[in-house]
C-alpha cells in the first residue's frame, strides 16, 4: 500500500465512524469558487499543521493564519481536513468560516460519497477529488458535488488521469506537481500537463510554489489559481507579503 492509498484508507475509516452521528446544520451559504473574472492568478492559500513531505510546521492558531491570509488578498482558503499525516479535522472548516468570508475548500482524501455530505454541512465551497483515488467513481462523484452546489476540483498527477478528468466533465481541475504516492515534487508537471489541456477549464497549480517567478510561471502556462501551504506556512509569510505587494495577488 502506498501513501496515497494509506491516506486514503485512513480517511474512510475515519468517516465511517463518524457516520452514526447527525451532520450538523450548514450555518452560511455556498459561495462561489475561482470564478473567471480576468483578473490575473489568484492564491488559493492553505492551511495545515503537517504534512507527510515537510513535518510539522510552527504551531499557528487557525484563526489568526486564515485571517492573515485573507487581508493579504487570497482568493480561497484550503483548509487540510486529513487527520493522519496532516493533523487535521473537519472542524477546522467551522473555525475557519468564523474567521473570513472567502470561499472554502475542503482538501482531504475523498473516496465515500458521505464525505460531500459532510463537506457540505461544516461550511465547504468547494472539494478536492482525487482521480487517482476516485478512478472510475470521478463522475458520479463531481455529478453529487455539483448537486450539493459544491465546485469539484480535480486533482491530477498524470497524462492518463488528466483524459479521465476530462472525459468525465470535470471543467476545474488542479495538477499536482506532486507525486502523492513517492512525494516526489516535479515543478515541470503543470507546465507538461497544463498544454494538453483544452479551453474552457480553469486550471490551479498546485505544489512546489516558492517564489514570485515559480507563480509567475504558472500563470504563463495557463493557470488560474496557484495553491500555496508550505512556503506560507514556514517562512513567516515572506512570500505573502510579497504575493500582497505583486500583480499576482488579486482578491
Amino acid at each position: 500500500m502506498n501513501l496515497l492509498e494509506r491516506l486514503t484508507e485512513s480517511e474512510r475509516l475515519a468517516h465511517l465512524s463518524r457516520q452514526e452521528r447527525p451532520l450538523p446544520e450548514r450555518r452560511s451559504p455556498v459561495r462561489p469558487f475561482l470564478r473567471q473574472d480576468g483578473k490575473e492568478i489568484r492564491l488559493i492559500a492553505e492551511y495545515k499543521r503537517s504534512s507527510p513531505s515537510h513535518g510539522p510546521f510552527p504551531p499557528q492558531e487557525l484563526p489568526d493564519v486564515v485571517r492573515r491570509y485573507t487581508a493579504a488578498g487570497a482568493a480561497a482558503i484550503s483548509i487540510l481536513v486529513a487527520r493522519e499525516g496532516f493533523a487535521g479535522r473537519l472542524e477546522d472548516l467551522v473555525a475557519a468560516r468564523d474567521a473570513t468570508d472567502l470561499p472554502l475548500l475542503y482538501k482531504g482524501f475523498v473516496s465515500e460519497g458521505g464525505q460531500l455530505d459532510e463537506a457540505y454541512a461544516f461550511g465547504a465551497d468547494a472539494v478536492l477529488l482525487i482521480a487517482a483515488v476516485l478512478g472510475e467513481k470521478l463522475g458520479p462523484f463531481i455529478a453529487k458535488a455539483r448537486t450539493l452546489g459544491l465546485a469539484p476540483l480535480v486533482e491530477v498527477h498524470r497524462e492518463e488521469e488528466l483524459v479521465a478528468a476530462l472525459a468525465a466533465g470535470a471543467t476545474l481541475i488542479g495538477i499536482n506537481n506532486r507525486d502523492l504516492a513517492s512525494l516526489a515534487c516535479d515543478p515541470g508537471t503543470f507546465l507538461e500537463l497544463a498544454r494538453r489541456v483544452p479551453p474552457g477549464v480553469t486550471l490551479v497549480a498546485e505544489s512546489g510554489y516558492r517564489t514570485l517567478a515559480d507563480i509567475a510561471a504558472a500563470e504563463a502556462a495557463g493557470a488560474a489559481a496557484v495553491l500555496v501551504g508550505e512556503a506560507l506556512l514556514e517562512r513567516g509569510g515572506l512570500l505573502l507579503e510579497a504575493l500582497a505587494g505583486s500583480r499576482t495577488h488579486v482578491g
